[in-house]
């Protein structure tokens, strides 16, 4: 049987009819020092269907330029943002929202990803913190955070690229 793609029209009405989340999920992005990085995150996100990024402390905001439009898809244009000066405010307005927060980071007493999903079987608002490409998220955002998820590596490097690893976290529950 001959495989035939859907055309764009095709595709939206597939994607409308099938896709939701039955969890609302937001991201902080913590010092991400990649302009290029966040650009691919909005895309990921909205793709994800992420509701809003929190963007903290250097990470680049929106308006971008042609380039990182064409990266991001203008998606920007369409996802909810926001910015705060640090992760510690994004996260106190969303604890008081009723959101869980758990950090992207390799860290003591994390859940691997394979156990994710079920670790959030009963919570209905997330956010995933994804930190510095250099640094990771901070110890003092970590600490503020509910819990932290580790995605394995079978490779000999230690960590993927912060726009992979947060595509990864969302595709997995």
């Amino acid at each position: 049987m001959q495989k035939i793609k859907f055309n764009k029209k095709e595709s939206k009405k597939f994607i409308n009819k099938t896709s939701y989340r039955d969890k609302e999920i937001v991201l902080i992005l913590e010092n991400i020092q990649y302009a290029r990085n966040v650009a691919a995150i909005f895309r990921t996100a909205d793709a994800a269907g992420v509701s809003k990024i929190f963007l903290t402390g250097i990470s680049k905001t929106p308006p971008f330029g042609k380039e990182l439009m064409q990266v991001s898809r203008s998606r920007e244009k369409f996802l909810t943002w926001e910015y705060f000066e640090s992760s510690g405010q994004a996260i106190k307005k969303l604890k008081e929202n009723g959101f869980k927060i758990v950090g992207i980071e390799l860290a003591h007493n994390s859940i691997m990803l394979e156990k994710l999903k079920s670790a959030l079987k009963n919570v209905d608002k997330v956010c995933f913190v994804a930190g510095s490409e250099v640094f990771g998220v901070k110890e003092s955002t970590l600490n503020e955070c509910d819990n932290t998820v580790i995605i394995p590596m079978y490779g000999k490097g230690i960590s993927l690229n912060v726009s992979t690893s947060v595509g990864v976290v969302l595709y997995s529950f």
